[in-house]
């Protein structure tokens, strides 16, 4: 009887601990992390450049992008 007393007080034990792990008060908070650019101006001009280059944009998006990003960049500062 004492055994069954223990068993039973162990498994609520470890069943309040799984509940309380999966469910607890420490809940984790996905926070989003602000956009930042990683490459830059010279690149950014390079890489829109071999693209027109190699035709995957007309030369009307090629100045239309590189304005684009020539203001972005000097707001930016």
């Amino acid at each position: 009887m004492k055994l069954t007393k223990t068993v039973a007080a162990v498994l609520i034990v470890v069943a309040g601990l799984n509940l309380w792990g999966c469910c607890g008060s420490s809940k984790e908070v996905i926070v989003p992390q602000s956009q930042t650019t990683t490459t830059t101006l010279g690149q950014e001009l390079q890489d829109l450049e071999e693209a027109y280059k190699k035709g995957a944009i007309t030369k009307d998006e090629y100045e239309a992008a590189k304005k684009k990003i020539l203001e972005q960049r000097t707001k930016e500062k």
